[in-house]
């Protein structure tokens, strides 16, 4: 990497954010009128962190393009986070939707469409008892109560710089020895995060026994692939020892689905024949429309339908967990979109895409890495996939020097995005992370690489 100036980088970056502003006039209006009513400008701060200084405002978005306000069109690789999986406005989901408006929203009651959820949730995930909530934090959240509940064990483990939400307990990470919240965290719930959280090191089965041995953790909680800090997989036999270890200390396991549903219409869980306690899944099961599911085994299914049922009320979902409209979603979610001739598509393309990034690595001699979970293709400046989630913080030299407040993007990763939005492809915000989904054609895998392959010419 000693061949990218970083000088080069900067000052292409200025003039892509320069084209990108000029290009996108409306966009740049409309965010700052927008910040005299939403914190930061838009209606979750959080849609500031993309490109070019502004957000696009979207006008439409269909299958796997989308507009902006100001005629632009695009490629779309983000796919709302895996969100937009199913690609946007799919056409069964969407009248399934439209069909169940017409019948009532939410009534705080099941419908025939919650039977065949359940029954399809059970058949494809083989957990045999279900909720419905909003979104995947909130699962998460829930499982982990239900988790403390069952095992009266305070505590829970995660792995170091995962991701699961806005679930307190998981904000943290552990640095140089030292257990803390994750710089920036807004809010924490307790001083000390090793009060109710431990943290160890993906991949490190010596560390997961000897943090579980004490028999005080409830739950491990964990992704199959971790993906937060890229796409980090797990060492052969590692789920193995995970399984046994948990099930040997009386310890539950928590397999969260929500960006692994990419690898297959039962996420990694179904492709590698996982045997979670409880599993998790968000975003796109229900066509981007807001729903989750939350898996139990048998014997945590039966304490929790032990209980008054308005006793399970406190702290437990919302009013409008398990409305209707998310069931319908759901429901033509996993009949139409999230299904195995789909995955069987969209997985050679994403190969295909993987591909072409490994051969532009090569050629000009980049000391960077390209790895893929099914349809999720993603690329880092390192020269080997990391095995654990704090071998990516050598993830720079372009990184800021405050990798935490600048979310991992350091100017060649702003560079990288801003350069493909002015050619037509929107990236994932906060890292290289690009989606194929239902919709998503050869072309504009090519488009892509195209892009790709123009910029690093550029700077290399």
């Amino acid at each position: 990497m000693g061949q990218i100036s970083r000088e080069k980088i900067i000052s292409l970056l200025a003039r892509e954010e320069k084209k990108f502003a000029a290009d996108r006039p409306k966009s740049k209006q409309m965010f700052e009128r927008a910040k005299n009513c939403y914190v930061g400008g838009t209606p979750m701060s959080w849609m500031r962190i993309w490109m070019g200084g502004f957000p696009v405002f979207v006008e439409k978005a269909e299958g796997a393009t989308l507009w902006d306000v100001d005629g632009n069109k695009y490629v779309d690789l983000c796919l709302g986070d895996t969100g937009a999986l199913c690609g946007h406005a799919h056409p069964e989901v969407t009248a399934a939707l439209s069909e169940q408006f017409g019948k009532g929203i939410t009534h705080m009651l099941p419908t025939e469409d919650s039977l065949w959820v359940g029954e399809e949730l059970t058949r494809r995930f083989g957990l045999p008892y279900w909720q419905i909530l909003m979104t995947a934090s909130d699962a998460n959240r829930m499982a982990l109560k239900a988790a403390r509940e069952v095992t009266g064990r305070k505590l829970i483990l995660a792995f170091n710089f995962s991701y699961h939400g806005s679930v307190d307990e998981t904000l943290c990470v552990s640095l140089m020895g030292n257990m803390m919240h994750i710089p920036g965290a807004m809010g924490p719930i307790v001083a000390n995060p090793a009060s109710t959280t431990r943290v160890v090191e993906f991949n490190d089965v010596a560390a997961l026994e000897k943090a579980l041995e004490p028999r005080d953790i409830a739950c491990v909680i964990t992704e199959p692939v971790m993906t937060n800090v890229g796409i980090i997989y797990p060492d052969p036999g590692y789920h193995e020892a995970l399984r046994a270890i948990t099930e040997r200390t009386g310890t539950l396991l928590l397999i969260d689905e929500t960006h692994c549903i990419c690898g297959g219409p039962a996420g990694m869980t179904g492709e590698w024949g996982l045997k979670p306690d409880i599993l998790v899944l968000g975003k796109p099961v229900a066509g981007g429309f807001p729903a989750a599911v939350l898996g139990f085994n048998e014997a945590i299914a039966s304490k929790l339908a032990s209980r008054i049922p308005w006793h399970m009320f406190f702290g437990f979902g919302g009013t409008l967990s398990g409305n209707a409209a998310a069931v319908a979603g759901i429901k033509a979610s996993l009949t139409h979109a999230l299904t195995r001739e789909n995955f069987d598509r969209m997985i050679p393309l994403a190969q295909q895409m993987e591909n072409g990034i490994a051969e532009l690595i090569k050629e000009f001699e980049l000391g960077w890495y390209v790895a893929r979970i099914g349809c999720r293709v993603e690329f880092r400046f390192l020269p080997d996939p990391p095995r654990k989630g704090s071998d990516t913080l050598n993830d720079a030299p372009y990184n800021s020097v405050d990798i935490f407040n600048d979310g991992l993007s350091g100017p060649l990763e702003k560079l990288i995005h801003v350069y493909c939005a002015n050619r037509g492809i929107l990236l994932t915000p906060v890292h290289e992370m690009a989606l194929v989904g239902p919709a998503t054609t050869i072309e504009d895998i090519k488009l892509y690489l195209a892009a790709l392959r123009e910029l690093i010419a550029e700077i290399a």
